[in-house]
C-alpha cells in the first residue's frame, strides 16, 4: 500500500495541470492549529475535498477563514502519504468574488477559441531584426527596467519607445486599450505589453476580453510578458508571440548582436573561401585556354570563318536579287490582272442613276409634302370652326355652377350663385327666377 500510495503522490506531483489549480467552493472544518497551519474542508454541492494552508501561507492572508465562507482557493492538489488521501494545498484563499470573474474568463476563453481567434493562421510574423519596439508597461516598473536592461545588452541598435500605462486598478483596463491604439499608431516594429508578476487581481486587467480584442485587432505584431511563468492570462493566449516574463519578452523580441557578428564572421569566411576557390578554378581554365595551339597562331582562328563569311555574304546576295525578281514579275502579273477587273466604270455607272433616282425621290417628296400640308390646312379651318373658343366668338356664352356647366334651368334654384363665361371673360351672378319653359 505504502509504495501504491507513494507512486501515486509521484503522478499527482508530476502533473502540471495539477501544480497551480483554482477552486471555489465553501469552507467547512476549519482549524486553526497552534502551530500556524490552517486545516480546512472545501465543499460544494457536489463533492468535498481536505485541504491545509501552510503557517507561511496562512500569516499573509488579510482575512480570517471561518466556517460557511464561500471563497477562492489556489493551490496544488497532491497525496497526503499517511492516510493516502488526496488534497489541496493552499498558496492564496480569497473571498469568492473573483470566481464570478474565472467562469466569465473561461467562457471568453472558449468562446474566443471557438471562433478560431487562438488559431496560428492569425498570428502575425515577428520581424526577425525590429528596428522600433513599443513597450506599453508600467514606466515604474521593476520589470521595465528589466527589459531595458536585456535590450541594451542583447540588441542596442533597437529603438524603443515607452508609453506610460496603468496596468492594474481602476482605470487600467481603458489606460492598456489608449495606449495600445497610440502604439499600434507609431508604426513600431513590435509592441510589447508586459508587466511584472503579481497577485491574481493584479494580473485581472490582462484578462479582459476587450483588452484581448484590442491585441488582436492591432496591425503591429504583439509580444506579451505578463507575470510569472506560471501566469497565463487572456491576452497570451490571443498575442502573436507569449513570454512566460517581461524579460523573456524582451529576449525573444530582439537577437542577441553576439550571434549575429558570429554569424557576420560565419558568413565572411565562407564567402572568402568560395572566392578563392572561384579564382582558382578559372585561372586553372585560363591556363588550360593558354596552352590551346590555335592561342599561338592567332590566325587561325578567323581564316575559315572569314572564307566562310564571304560564301555566305555571296549566296546571301544572289538569292537576294532572284527572290526580288520574282517578285517583281509577280507584282506586274497581278497589276495587269487587277486593270480588268477594276469596278470603277460600274461605280461611276450607278453614280449616276442615283443621281438621277435621288431628284425623283426630292420632287415625289415635295409632292407629298404640298398634299399634306394642304390636308392639315383643311383639317385646322374645320377644327376651328367647332371650336367652343370660335362660338364664343359670336356672342355666345356658356354657365357653370360647382365646376359643372349648366345645360336645363331646372338644374338651378333661386338665390344659387352662378358663373357666366364669354369670349373675353366672365360675370358672376345670383338666379333671381328660373322659367323651364322654352
Amino acid at each position: 500500500m505504502k509504495a501504491l500510495t507513494k507512486y501515486l503522490k509521484y503522478k499527482f506531483d508530476q502533473d502540471p495541470y495539477l501544480r497551480r489549480v483554482f477552486v471555489t467552493g465553501e469552507l467547512s472544518n476549519v482549524k486553526h492549529h497552534t502551530n500556524g497551519h490552517l486545516y480546512f474542508a472545501l465543499k460544494d454541492g457536489h463533492s468535498v475535498i481536505r485541504g491545509v494552508m501552510f503557517k507561511s501561507s496562512a500569516g499573509k492572508l488579510l482575512f480570517e477563514p471561518e466556517e460557511g465562507q464561500k471563497v477562492l482557493i489556489q493551490g496544488r492538489i497532491s497525496i497526503f502519504e499517511m492516510n493516502g488521501q488526496y488534497q489541496i494545498y493552499a498558496d492564496d484563499i480569497q473571498i469568492d468574488g473573483i470566481g464570478q470573474l474565472f467562469e466569465q474568463l473561461e467562457k471568453d476563453k472558449k468562446e474566443l477559441a471557438g471562433k478560431g481567434y487562438f488559431d496560428s493562421e492569425h498570428k502575425k510574423v515577428i520581424p526577425r531584426y525590429p528596428q522600433h519596439i513599443a513597450i506599453v508597461s508600467s514606466a515604474t516598473s521593476a520589470a521595465v527596467k528589466d527589459m531595458i536592461t536585456t535590450f541594451e545588452r542583447r540588441y542596442p541598435l533597437v529603438r524603443l519607445t515607452l508609453i506610460d500605462t496603468l496596468v492594474q486598478g481602476s482605470g487600467s483596463m481603458q489606460d492598456v486599450l489608449t495606449n495600445l491604439k497610440k502604439a499600434d499608431s507609431l508604426g513600431a516594429d513590435v509592441i510589447l505589453l508586459a508587466r511584472g508578476g503579481g497577485s491574481i487581481e493584479d494580473l485581472w486587467t490582462f484578462n479582459e476580453k476587450e483588452v484581448a480584442m484590442a491585441v488582436f485587432n492591432t496591425r503591429t505584431p504583439v509580444v506579451t510578458g505578463v507575470g510569472h511563468e506560471t501566469d497565463t492570462t487572456l491576452v497570451d493566449y490571443i498575442s502573436d508571440l507569449r513570454a512566460p516574463t517581461p524579460t523573456a519578452a524582451a529576449e525573444l523580441t530582439v537577437p542577441f548582436h553576439h550571434d549575429i557578428v558570429e554569424k557576420l564572421r560565419e558568413t565572411e569566411l565562407k564567402l572568402t573561401r568560395n572566392q578563392i576557390q572561384a579564382i582558382q578554378y578559372r585561372k586553372q581554365a585560363l591556363l588550360s585556354l593558354s596552352n590551346y595551339y590555335k592561342f599561338k597562331t592567332p590566325a587561325l582562328l578567323y581564316d575559315q570563318q572569314t572564307e566562310r563569311l564571304m560564301v555566305q555574304k555571296d549566296r546571301l546576295a544572289g538569292n537576294f536579287n532572284r527572290h526580288f525578281r520574282e517578285h517583281a514579275y509577280t507584282l506586274n502579273q497581278m497589276k495587269s490582272n487587277i486593270g480588268h477587273l477594276s469596278p470603277m466604270p460600274a461605280i461611276n455607272n450607278g453614280g449616276k442613276q442615283l443621281a438621277g433616282l435621288r431628284e425623283d425621290l426630292d420632287d415625289a417628296m415635295r409632292m407629298v409634302n404640298q398634299n399634306l400640308r394642304q390636308k392639315l390646312f383643311n383639317r385646322l379651318e374645320i377644327l376651328d370652326s367647332l371650336s367652343p373658343s370660335a362660338v364664343l366668338k359670336r356672342g355666345y356664352s356658356y354657365t357653370v355652377k360647382d365646376g359643372g356647366v349648366v345645360k336645363n334651368a331646372g338644374d338651378l334654384r333661386e338665390g344659387e350663385t352662378i358663373t357666366s363665361h364669354f369670349h373675353k371673360g366672365n360675370i358672376i351672378s345670383k338666379v333671381i327666377e328660373v322659367n323651364e319653359d322654352e
